[in-house]
């Protein structure tokens, strides 16, 4: 399904122009039909001769009414714009010309209405005008064609350059995730809650669960209409109306979009190329205040130039617009921009960044990042889109650069294939899934810079150590444990660190004692030796030889001091000899219990209770009621 969109100013007959194409009188509020002009969005639509049917909004051409009008322009695939003969070309013609400039429509048609009440002299005038004041903007090539909406003169004249115009398909983004932005509610007795848009992308379908953004409200999709026919499923390019449930009116907004949920993150400040307007009244300034519409939301919003202090009319410039209030909006988005007062359209352009950091101003790195995203190939966009966010699950960074899980799967695996992006938990044969972790080339040379930096100060300040706890570097990194992992896994595969239980190393590093430690380390160790299983307590031993617990640690990792318990350790000798005493105990009796092992030592039960917990620790004994057993 296609969709037209009427524009024009006020008063210049696109509703009539609709009733007397369609049969359907788009002015549905009781105020439009006392008043006689639109007011709010109307819809009708049309079946063409080659027999398509299609969807037509009508806008308002009030100036008054600019913003209603720029909530229903934004879906639609060709513009009807209407000029009365006996005018001409007036004020809100040339700003609906304008808007349909900035946001990219380049299919459309002018209908010169009213043509029965002029002559044609007067008729080749106007149209005249008109070529002219079409030259240079993206309808420029357009037809104009008069007709009377009231004789019915060049009506089918009209129908027939829609039905050719409609001919070449339209391109759509496909994202794969719907997008209707909300131009209307109402509720319909016994059915509730309803809401109209055009589906800009993706696929909706009866009993799905969609989110409502940026409120973030849960519905589920009770019916689908289009052209007041029921439909199970709908692709993106038709005017729907939805019927939810679980929601009332008050809990909709228009400009709200209807979504799956999950993926779609409001936001409050988007990056943008920008142009402004040839006729603006004056410059666009930086930290200018202006109102912003994309899709069928408003905000008020402050335009931060990044590249110039103003923009002069017709030119364009790098901006960040921050908002008043969250909207849902995505990289590659049109908008439009209007100035308070006077209360006009002043520029509009695409988003190129749905989510950006705050920029200082007149950085020229910042400006080639945007120049990428905004003109790069489809691979330098990528890598754009990860840098700075890294690394990144597939799934989120082809959301973020709005592009098809799919496509976004291609593109990496032709990035990592040439270098310049790494994945660090690909699947079996390399096959990504959205949940693979992403990193380009330069974003993991700065992760493992900082591994190798953390972990070299770490072995300069704690020298006697085998490493680093996992968890602190995890910490140090300032990743979450899932993207740690993935990290870790990759360090490992790469040589970059070693691995120790618990902790982790650079692989050429070693724990190395100095003369003076060693000497200690020697006296220590044959006092264990001397003292046998009469040694003291680990503290009082270490205060007594002045042993440092990295020290005593040291001992302990190279297997020459054996820790028995929290307090308790012995020499390597003495512990082997123990340990053989014990075991022969057993076999000689069949078992062992704590009282026979203090006897059998001439020790206290605290010693030979601590002892024979440790072998058990190491599966040598086996703990039967109070006895000892050999496993």
């Amino acid at each position: 399904m296609r969709v037209i969109g009427t524009a024009g100013h006020v008063d210049h007959g696109k509703s009539t122009l609709i009733l007397a194409l369609t049969g359907i009188d788009p002015d549905r509020l009781k105020e439009e039909k006392e008043r006689g002009m639109t007011i709010d969005l109307g819809f009708a639509w049309l079946r063409l001769p080659s027999g398509q049917e299609v969807s037509i909004v009508d806008v308002p051409g009030h100036e008054r009414f600019i913003k209603n009008m720029l909530a229903g322009v934004g879906g639609i695939d060709i513009a009807l714009l209407v000029i009365a003969a006996d005018e001409g070309v007036m004020p809100q013609t040339r700003e609906h010309l304008a808007i349909l400039d900035l946001l990219g429509i380049d299919t459309g048609v002018v209908a010169l209405t009213k043509s029965d009440l002029v002559d044609g002299d007067w008729l080749d005038l106007v149209q005249a005008d008109v070529e002219e004041v079409l030259a240079g903007t993206t309808l420029a090539a357009a037809r104009v064609l008069p007709v009377s909406s009231t004789t019915g003169a060049g009506l089918d004249a009209l129908r027939d350059e829609l039905d050719r115009l409609l001919a070449a398909e339209r391109r759509r983004r496909q994202t794969g995730w719907p997008r209707l932005p909300i131009d209307r509610i109402f509720t319909i007795a016994g059915f509730g809650t309803v809401v109209t848009g055009t589906l800009v992308d993706g696929e909706l379908r009866v009993g799905q669960e969609v989110e409502i953004v940026p409120s973030g409200r849960r519905a589920r999709i009770r019916g689908l209409e289009s052209h007041r026919q029921r439909v199970e499923q709908s692709p993106a390019g038709n005017r729907l109306a939805i019927n939810l449930s679980g929601l009332s009116t008050e809990d909709v907004q228009r400009g709200e979009v209807v979504t799956a949920p999950g993926w779609l993150r409001p936001t409050v400040a988007i990056d943008v190329r920008l142009r402004v307007v040839a006729d603006a009244p004056k410059p666009l300034a930086h930290n200018a205040r202006v109102t912003f519409h994309t899709g069928a939301i408003e905000s008020h919003a402050r335009v931060g130039l990044l590249d110039r202090q103003e923009v002069p009319p017709g030119e364009s410039a790098w901006a960040q617009v921050r908002l008043d209030r969250p909207v849902a909006a995505v990289k590659g988005d049109l908008f439009v921009l209007r100035l308070p007062s006077p209360s006009v359209t002043v520029a509009g352009g695409t988003i190129v960044d749905d989510h950006p950091k705050r920029h200082r101003r007149f950085q020229e790195p910042v400006l080639q990042q945007l120049a990428i995203l905004e003109r790069g190939t489809p691979e330098e966009v990528l890598l754009q889109t990860l840098r700075g966010r890294e690394p990144a699950e597939l799934g989120a960074l082809a959301k973020r650069a709005a592009l098809t899980t799919p496509e976004a799967a291609a593109l990496a695996q032709r990035l990592a294939a040439n270098g310049s992006l790494l994945a660090l938990d690909s699947g079996a044969g390399g096959v990504l899934t959205p949940q693979t972790h992403l990193v380009s080339a330069q974003g993991w040379e700065r992760i493992v810079g900082a591994v190798r930096r953390e972990l070299a100060a770490y072995h300069g300040e704690h020298r006697l150590r085998r490493g680093m706890p996992k968890e602190e570097l995890r910490k140090r990194l300032a990743h979450d444990t899932r993207v740690f992992a993935r990290i870790e896994h990759t360090l490992l595969q790469e040589s970059v660190i070693a691995e120790d239980g618990p902790l982790v190393h650079l692989p050429e590093f070693a724990v190395r004692l100095t003369p003076k430690e060693e000497a200690r380390a020697e006296t220590f160790l044959g006092e264990l030796r001397r003292l046998g299983i009469a040694a003291p307590g680990r503290g009082e031993l270490q205060a007594t030889y002045q042993l440092a617990d990295e020290l005593l640690q040291t001992l302990i990792d190279r297997g020459t001091v054996i820790e028995v318990g929290q307090d308790l350790v012995y020499d390597a000798a003495t512990y082997g000899e123990l340990v053989e005493r014990t075991v022969g105990l057993i076999r000689e009796h069949g078992q062992l219990t704590v009282g026979q092992m203090r006897d059998a030592f001439a020790t206290s039960r605290k010693y030979a209770l601590a002892l024979l917990e440790h072998l058990d620790e190491r599966r040598i004994t086996r703990r039967v009621g109070d006895e000892r057993v050999l496993i």
